[in-house]
């Protein structure tokens, strides 16, 4: 220390002093938010009148939201700058990873199922071509009922 300038030394004293300080504001601070408020002086936990658990039955899990008050899927804004407004937006990686949940839906209804050979899409398609079919046949013996002019 004897060979570091005097303007060196001074600023070490200053950061000694500074820490010291920061320290104690720490400390008060520290002290102030452990004090009982004036409103708990004198009390226990037996004075309480709650004397059931059951709100403690359902406590969180380890999801930083737990209650979906910001899933974007559940509750659209339309203001949000998010990828529910802008599907554009939309992360997806080099392999397709991560499709969108409408192209994804779409996917799913366009699967093939493994034991009838058909996809949702195809039997709905199926049940609209059979509704016609049935009004045709509806309407045809609607027209075979009237009597005919002789």
């Amino acid at each position: 220390m004897e060979v570091c300038p005097d303007h060196v030394l001074e600023g070490l004293r200053e950061k000694k002093k500074w820490y010291a300080r920061a320290e104690t504001i720490d400390n008060e601070t520290y002290r102030r938010a452990m004090q009982v408020a004036d409103f708990n002086r004198g009390r226990s936990v037996s004075d309480l009148k709650l004397k059931s658990w059951a709100h403690g039955v359902n406590l969180r899990s380890d999801s930083h939201f737990q209650d979906d008050r910001f899933d974007p899927t559940k509750f659209s804004h339309p203001h949000r700058n998010d990828n529910v407004n802008f599907p554009e937006q939309e992360f997806k990686d080099f392999f397709g990873g991560t499709v969108g949940t409408a192209a994804g839906k779409e996917y799913a209804k366009h699967n093939m199922d493994i034991m009838s050979d058909q996809s949702d899409a195809t039997r709905e398609h199926h049940s609209k071509r059979r509704m016609r079919i049935s009004d045709v046949a509806k309407e045809i013996d609607t027209l075979n009922d009237k009597p005919t002019a002789k």
